[in-house]
């Protein structure tokens, strides 16, 4: 849509690509390439839903893949869940 929707793109002054690098990776890989390149994780999360303080709910789909992520792999996730 942005080579369509741009002036640029449309005159053909620049094309416009989405990388998605992840998008076929399990949460777990995901997990893993962060680690290799030193993320903190304490500094993410993924929750849908987090409570006034910023903490994950524990509970919705994210945190729950999240959290499985983190157990296949080996690593303990640092994210403080409101169920914890």
């Amino acid at each position: 849509m942005a080579n369509l929707a741009t002036a640029a793109g449309v005159q053909g002054k620049g094309k416009y690509a989405i990388r998605t690098p992840i998008i076929g990776l399990t949460k777990a890989q995901i997990i893993e390439q962060g680690r290799l390149l030193g993320v903190d994780f304490s500094l993410t999360h993924s929750c849908y839903d987090p409570d006034e303080q910023g903490r994950s709910c524990g509970r919705c789909d994210s945190c729950l893949l999240r959290q499985r992520g983190f157990a296949q792999v080996g690593l303990v996730d640092p994210v403080v869940y409101q169920t914890s």
